[in-house]
């Protein structure tokens, strides 16, 4: 075992931050791996000196030279979301990791430092190792070894304890505080995900009413993953129960924080929990109004929704302006189908239940499956809320409160969540008037 004073090595190093760049913390995060495969380099080569701000947007980010960093604040997003991400690794993921990488806020240069997990559950029985004698101390210090191990276990098992039955070490009070009702164990939560209809297509459709043939140019993308016999026709049938992977991440994400509160959670598509099945009790719907007849009732009395433009581009619009003037932040396309910029909506509406108790829906809703991730992802961050509340604080609340509405600018590559910040919110006092 090493001592906690012994330097850490190169190789040490290098190793974790493989460790890191190769988990699935960072599996869906590209850009945060570079910038922390940057850092780690930097500082490993004898230039820490270089890890300034300016210079990891203009290496890692690819600002222009003459870009302002008082007007450009991503380095600083980018580093909130590090922190965070290698939070969760180590916490989650690695528990056990022997050597772990830390980024001091104030500043960019990683530290790293020696960890013991399995100091405090060491057996207190030890099989001699196969041609090797166990040497045999004297009673009274072998007996005190027995007493110290003993009560070192009993700490040991209080604290998986508490990670089993509340997370180690528990999610932050902020996020308790920004949840409310939702962190409840007590209480039941129904999670309620909108469903797409979408187009099977494959070979070996069965005949049946609904069944048609796939277009030749479907064989040009069917893709050689997929087994095909050669010139095998392609077929295609509607189906009702797609959900795409960035919104599959983003109720994991609301699942895992859900479970670290000590609470359990029903997971059922919207056909089978609707509007009605949402109201009067803690839930949380995935959906917005271009998918989701449950999204489009919840959000018809609210300010902000997401909705096609005239064009059939998604977009954030504002009820409380008039038509043509309404229109907040368009996704923008990189001229593929998939835009690169898009838009994440969250709700939060607080209600009594029939008996008086507090009960909280909360409608991720996005301009784009990545954009839903994104919406969840900052819902779930601890240090994204203290933001909100921050806000909230400044505009003279005390707290979250009981109804809101936030939207969180993502950026893709492809189909997958890069990044996420904070655009704008609104507090809602007193509903719209209920549209006809």
């Amino acid at each position: 075992m090493a001592k906690l004073d012994t330097p850490i090595s190169e190789g040490e190093k290098r190793d974790a931050l493989a460790a890191v760049l190769n988990s699935g913390a960072f599996a869906r995060s590209a850009q945060l791996r570079a910038l922390l495969r940057y850092i780690c380099e930097r500082d490993l080569s004898g230039h820490p000196e270089d890890l300034t701000e300016y210079q990891i947007a203009v290496d890692v980010l690819g600002r222009r030279k003459d870009f302002s960093l008082t007007d450009d604040s991503t380095v600083r997003n980018r580093a909130y979301e590090l922190r965070q991400r290698l939070e969760k690794f180590y916490s989650s993921e690695r528990p056990d990791a022997a050597v772990r990488i830390d980024i001091p806020r104030g500043g960019y240069v990683p530290v790293y430092t020696r960890h013991h997990p399995t100091a405090a559950l060491e057996p207190l029985i030890h099989l001699p190792r196969k041609g090797r004698p166990t040497p045999a101390g004297p009673a009274p210090r072998r007996l005190a070894a027995v007493i110290l191990a003993s009560i070192a276990i009993a700490c040991g098992l209080g604290v998986a304890a508490g990670y089993l039955f509340f997370g180690h070490p528990g999610p932050p009070g902020i996020l308790r505080e920004a949840w409310g009702p939702l962190a409840d164990p007590a209480d039941p939560l129904l999670i309620s995900i909108a469903t797409n209809l979408h187009m099977i297509v494959r070979p070996h459709i069965p005949r049946h009413p609904w069944r048609f043939d796939a277009p030749d140019q479907m064989g040009t993308i069917y893709g050689p993953a997929r087994p095909r016999q050669p010139d095998a026709p392609l077929y295609m049938e509607p189906a009702q129960l797609s959900v795409p992977l960035a919104e599959a991440a983003g109720v994991v994400t609301l699942a895992n924080l859900r479970t670290a509160f000590g609470g359990s959670y029903q997971l059922l598509p919207e056909s089978e929990a609707p509007v009605a099945a949402l109201r009067g009790r803690d839930s949380v719907l995935l959906g917005s109004g271009t998918n989701s007849q449950a999204a489009t009732v919840l959000l018809r009395t609210m300010p902000f929704t997401i909705d096609f433009t005239g064009d059939d581009r998604f977009a954030v619009f504002d009820r409380r302006k008039p038509a043509g003037e309404n229109m907040l932040f368009l996704s923008q396309p990189t001229g593929s189908p998939v835009p690169s910029v898009l838009y994440g909506l969250l709700t939060i509406i607080t209600t009594p239940d029939p008996s008086g108790k507090i009960k909280r829906t909360l409608v991720i809703s996005g301009s784009g499956s990545a954009g839903v991730q994104a919406a969840a992802e900052f819902f779930c961050s601890a240090d994204r809320m203290r933001e909100m509340k921050q806000r909230f604080r400044e505009a003279g609340l005390n707290g979250f409160p009981p109804a809101y509405q936030f939207v969180v600018r993502a950026k893709t590559a492809g189909l997958r969540l890069i990044s996420y910040e904070y655009v704008t919110h609104v507090v809602v006092g007193k509903p719209l008037e209920q549209a006809p």
